[in-house]
C-alpha cells in the first residue's frame, strides 16, 4: 500500500551528527510532499528547540513535539496539546527527589524558562548542554517544585545511564504510574540518557495515530523513520518502520528496513525507497 504520512524523527535521523539538515534529505522530503504524502517531523526536542529545523524545510510539515505533547502546523497553530497536570508534576518530582539535580520542568513559553532546574543541578547533567546551547532558555531556580505553578509540558530526568536508570523503577512503581507516560533516549556515546516523563496516553505514537485518523490514513499508509527508544513506539505502530543505521540494537526489531546512517543521508535513501520508487513503480 502507498505511503500517505511520513513520521520523521528529528536528532540523529533528519539530523545529521552536525544538527544539520542534508541538502540530499530536504530534496527527498519536498519530493515526498510533492507527491501528496503528509510529512510530520516528530521529535523530543521542545517546539521552540525544534522550529528553527522545520523552518528550513521546503515543504509543509506538521510538529509533534515533546514526545507527542504538542502537535502544531507548519504557520505554527497548535493543534493538539497533552501536557503533564501540575499536581502529577509535583508528585512526581516528591518521589524522584533524588534524581532533582539531573531533573528538568519544560514549558511552553518563547522566553527564559521554557527548561527550568534548581540551583543545585548537576553538570553531568542537561544544565551543562542548556548552559552551552540554550542559555537563553534556562532558568535556574531554588526550589524547582515552587516553580511549577502551570501545568509543564514535560518533566525530564538525564545524565549517565548508570546514575538516572534507577529514576524508571522509582516512577514505574509509584502511585503516580498510572498518571505518566516514561520514555528513554539514549546516547551511549556520549554517557548520557535522557527519560522523559510526559502525561499518561502522550507519546509521538499516539500523536501520529490521531494525524493519521484525522486525515483517513490507515496505519499500514504510514511510516515512520527514528534512532532511538523513544521512536520504538511510533516504529510499531507505522506500517513501515525504518530504523537508522547507526541505532543502537535495542531499537531494531526483525522485520524492519534498516537505511544508512544519518551522515549518509539516511532518510533520503528511505524514502528514495519506500516512497519515491514504489509510486512510479
Amino acid at each position: 500500500m502507498a505511503i500517505r504520512l511520513l513520521a520523521v524523527d528529528l536528532d540523529g535521523t533528519l539530523l545529521d551528527s552536525r544538527s544539520e539538515i542534508s541538502p540530499a534529505n530536504l530534496r527527498a522530503l519536498d519530493r515526498a510532499s510533492r507527491r501528496g504524502v503528509h510529512i510530520a517531523v516528530v521529535t523530543g526536542r521542545r517546539r521552540f528547540s525544534a522550529r528553527p529545523f522545520v523552518a528550513q524545510l521546503p515543504c509543509p510539515v506538521t510538529l509533534v513535539s515533546s514526545n507527542g505533547a504538542l502537535v502544531d502546523s507548519f504557520s505554527g497553530e497548535i493543534m493538539h496539546r497533552q501536557f503533564l497536570a501540575r499536581e502529577v508534576a509535583l508528585e512526581a518530582l516528591r518521589i524522584a527527589r533524588a534524581f532533582r539535580p539531573y531533573t528538568v520542568a519544560i514549558f511552553d513559553k518563547p522566553s527564559r524558562g521554557q527548561v527550568t532546574m534548581e540551583e543545585a543541578a548537576s553538570p553531568d547533567g542537561p544544565y551543562s548542554w542548556y548552559m552551552a546551547h540554550a542559555p537563553s532558555a534556562l532558568e535556574v531556580v531554588a526550589d524547582l517544585e515552587a516553580a511549577v505553578t502551570t501545568d509543564p509540558v514535560q518533566l525530564m530526568i538525564g545524565g549517565p545511564p548508570a546514575v538516572i536508570e534507577p529514576a524508571e523503577g522509582l516512577l514505574g512503581r509509584s502511585p503516580a504510574a498510572t498518571m505518566i507516560h516514561l520514555s528513554w533516549t539514549q546516547y551511549f556515546s556520549r554517557n548520557m540518557s535522557l527519560l522523559d516523563v510526559n502525561a499518561r496516553g502522550c507519546s509521538k505514537a499516539a500523536a501520529v495515530a490521531r494525524l493519521a485518523s484525522e486525515a483517513g490514513i490507515q496505519p499500514s499508509e504510514v511510516m515512520a523513520v527514528g534512532d532511538n527508544f523513544n521512536d520504538l513506539e511510533l516504529l510499531r505502530y507505522a506500517g513501515r518502520p525504518v530504523v537508522m543505521r547507526q541505532a543502537p540494537p535495542g531499537v531494531r526489531e526483525d522485520g524492519w528496513a534498516v537505511t544508512s546512517s544519518n551522515d549518509e543521508d539516511g532518510v533520503a535513501a528511505a524514502v528514495e525507497a519506500y516512497i519515491l520508487n514504489e509510486a512510479s513503480a
